[in-house]
């Protein structure tokens, strides 16, 4: 390396221009995303022996994990029979917990509901004991929430008095569903996952970078788009109530040459809002029927990720850059063009040295960033 850089390059990684076009074989198209199940948005009660029917687009859970019949009251000689079933979606927001109530001795929270009900308005009692009743509770999201938060993705029913324990990852709700004196130990379990909305995944790309000619030390390589995002970059239809999920701070260390020449990445990766043209392809992928749903309350972004590339370990410094670069371009009240602050970094501010151990860079009236000289260079410092 010819010189001690803060900074070597600063790429901005997303999906390629071609992503727009009407081509589902395009090499820039890694996979659809929209096979994902969708996350369980409702609960119902049903008790078949009183002539209540599971309601349409509702999946009755009608056995446990190992085959046994799901019966809530499971074992019970004189309560009915009754059983659980739910219903998948993205036309509301999804249901983030589950829980167990005993009427009369417990309170829920503020924001949880009570499955009081059964489909046909009985009582949704789902406890086989006469002295008290039991009810299922549930929390929704908020209509506000982003697309990407941990959601209720699979029920099932568990009898542990016949051995059963929970699948994996499952969590069990320690409350036996089965208060009475004859019965068996029903247990009700979920499992969470990351919901996804819609969307599209394309192969990442450099975008765009900083110099634009490489480095005759060090050649930047366009797998740092992999590593910058590497589930891919996604075009992504969310309700327009959502709130953009925070940015994510990653980074990664890359070898070059040969194994002892090490290059460093912190990159932060955001979302913003996607104006282009959908092709009649994207349209069908992302589950639109034409272009009008997205005037009824759905929204396109895509996400993407700036990323800085250094020989030197500064990634406290690089985050805080990033992070106060990413608050500058979504402010977009700035006097100073963004670019600047980057040619900046990358080709003014001088590295720490013996005769100046810390640099201190000032960003903006509050924001300011101090490098420091790393422990492990030969020259010790004085």
């Amino acid at each position: 390396m010819e010189e001690r850089r803060v900074v070597d390059y600063f790429v901005v990684v997303g999906a390629s221009g071609e992503q727009s076009q009407d081509d589902t074989n395009s090499t820039h198209l890694k996979q659809s995303l929209c096979s994902d199940l969708p996350p369980i948005i409702d609960l119902a009660v049903v008790f078949p022996s009183l002539g209540e029917k599971v309601p349409p687009g509702y999946t009755l859970i009608e056995t446990t994990p190992t085959g046994l019949v799901a019966d809530l009251n499971h074992g019970s000689l004189r309560s009915p029979e009754v059983f659980l079933c739910y219903r998948r979606g993205r036309n509301k927001p999804p249901i983030v917990d589950i829980g167990i109530m005993y009427d009369g001795k417990e309170r829920v929270l503020h924001d949880a509901k009570v499955l009081k009900t059964s489909v046909s308005g009985q009582i949704a009692n789902i406890n086989n004991s006469t002295s008290s009743r039991t009810f299922i509770t549930y929390r929704r999201a908020s209509p506000t929430a982003p697309c990407n938060i941990l959601a209720v993705s699979h029920v099932c029913i568990v009898i542990t008095s016949r051995g059963e324990t929970p699948p994996h990852a499952f969590c069990l709700i320690h409350k036996n569903l089965n208060k009475g004196m004859v019965g068996s130990d029903v247990y009700l379990c979920y499992k969470k996952s990351v919901m996804k909305p819609k969307s599209i995944t394309y192969q990442p790309v450099i975008t765009d970078r900083y110099p634009k000619t490489d480095r005759n030390y060090f050649h930047l390589l366009p797998s740092v788009a992999l590593f910058c995002l590497p589930m891919g970059a996604t075009l992504e239809a969310w309700p327009d109530e959502a709130s953009q999920p925070d940015p994510i701070f990653s980074t990664f260390v890359l070898t070059v040459s040969d194994a002892s020449e090490k290059v460093y990445g912190a990159a932060i990766t955001f979302y913003e809002k996607f104006n282009g043209i959908l092709s009649n392809e994207q349209q069908k992928l992302l589950g639109l029927k034409d272009s009008y749903e997205l005037k009824k309350g759905i929204s396109l972004h895509a996400n993407k990720s700036v990323c800085v590339l250094s020989h030197w370990p500064f990634f406290d410094t690089f985050q805080k850059f990033l992070m106060f670069l990413l608050k500058t371009y979504l402010d977009k009240q700035i006097p100073i063009p963004i670019e600047r602050y980057i040619t900046h970094l990358v080709d003014e501010v001088p590295f720490p040295s013996p005769e100046r151990p810390q640099i201190l860079v000032q960003l903006s009236t509050d924001t300011q960033l101090i490098l420091t000289q790393p422990e492990d260079l030969p020259i010790p410092r004085r």
